[in-house]
């Protein structure tokens, strides 16, 4: 069996995958009901979607379809409203994800050059998305010494996202590059510039929302319902309000001691942060991430620079069988981000316990 501690979007993406994958799963949550708190849209009315493509391979590699789930609830997943801007002076801004549309509004708005240094700006990003995607999003960031000569020279990693954004021509782009900072509750100064490349990521994929069949937009949340409903589907076994009280290392695999009792585990996934993680397992290996990195005022860690990166928890722990998969984890704490971490902790429990890869060949996203 396999266990998942905390009720994290990243280790309930991870428990549906498994259960599908042959696995016994269990999940272990403190809280009354599962999912409570689990925030899927950064915006203030709670309802786009970013990257929804994380969220149909989800439903896909777990079961049904999302589409077909959102159907069966007569709900259904529909492009969003521009994102709308709000500037310091007063003026607002409506900017499309489409590349065409967004020189015309950025033109009308602010002229030709405006527009060509956002438009540059956007496409060096899209470079800047390619090579994040291979550094704890499609497969595991393992350490630095993934960051290449060729990579440092994409992610340009002394180059704040407060640098990045002051080489636009005109203050209103530089607070749309900000807004990125400001969405994910960092200083500017200290946030690598490469965080940005959110930007690149809207443009190319769009945004989203779940509406009824009326029109009226839901809350992004109900994705995170669907999902608890699929580990239902799935007979994932889920344990509520119990306490886990430490994680050691067992005869057999990871052993959990929680207020109900202990628990064997062939592998333990978890979806708690660096500190709450090191209280469970006392290792000073997982002592020493947790005193590396400082919550940030959103969900996951604070940037103090580039070299948080290879601070933060990797995906295998300190102590053996155990694999972490939460915000804290390098693929950052965007919903869909946590989605796709926990894709990677089910790849790499199922290779550790059959000796299978089931990495998909074919990673492309899309819409």
């Amino acid at each position: 069996m396999i266990g998942i501690i905390g009720g994290g979007l990243a280790g309930l993406a991870a428990a549906a995958r498994l259960a599908k994958a042959g696995h016994r799963v269990r999940v272990l949550e403190s809280a009354p009901e599962l999912g409570t708190g689990i925030e899927v849209s950064g915006e203030p009315d709670r309802t786009v979607i970013s990257l929804p493509a994380a969220w149909r391979d989800l439903f896909r590699k777990s079961g049904r379809t999302l589409d077909a789930e959102l159907a069966r609830n007569a709900l259904e997943l529909v492009p969003a409203p521009p994102r709308r801007y709000r500037f310091a002076d007063g003026s607002v801004l409506d900017l499309p994800t489409d590349r065409g549309e967004q020189w015309t509004t950025i033109t009308d708005a602010f002229g030709e050059p405006a527009a060509g240094a956002w438009r540059d700006l956007v496409d060096r990003l899209d470079e800047t998305w390619q090579v994040l995607r291979r550094l704890g999003l499609e497969s595991e960031f393992t350490g630095p010494e993934q960051l290449t000569r060729e990579v440092r020279a994409v992610l340009r990693p002394r180059e704040s996202l407060d640098r990045l954004a002051g080489g636009l021509p005109v203050a209103q782009l530089t607070e749309l590059v900000l807004d990125v900072a400001a969405r994910l509750g960092q200083d500017p100064r200290r946030l690598p510039g490469w965080h940005a490349f959110r930007l690149s990521v809207e443009r190319t994929f769009g945004r989203w929302q779940v509406v009824s069949t009326d029109g009226t937009p839901q809350p992004a949340d109900v994705l995170v319902g669907l999902l608890v409903e699929r580990l239902a589907t799935r007979r994932v076994e889920v344990d509520t309000g119990v306490e886990v009280v430490a994680i050691r290392k067992g005869d057999a695999g990871p052993r959990v001691e929680t207020t109900a009792g202990r628990l064997e585990f062939a592998a333990v996934i978890s979806t708690l942060g660096p500190t709450a993680h090191a209280g469970l397992t006392r290792d000073r290996a997982d002592f020493r991430v947790a005193r590396q990195v400082r919550p940030a005022p959103a969900e996951g860690p604070r940037w103090e620079s580039w070299r948080t990166l290879a601070e933060l928890p990797r995906l295998q722990t300190a102590v053996p069988g155990v694999l972490a998969a939460s915000a804290w984890s390098p693929g950052g704490p965007d919903a869909w981000a946590q989605v796709l971490t926990g894709a990677l902790a089910t790849y790499r429990v199922h290779a550790d316990l059959t000796g299978e890869d089931i990495r998909p060949t074919n990673k492309g996203y899309r819409p």
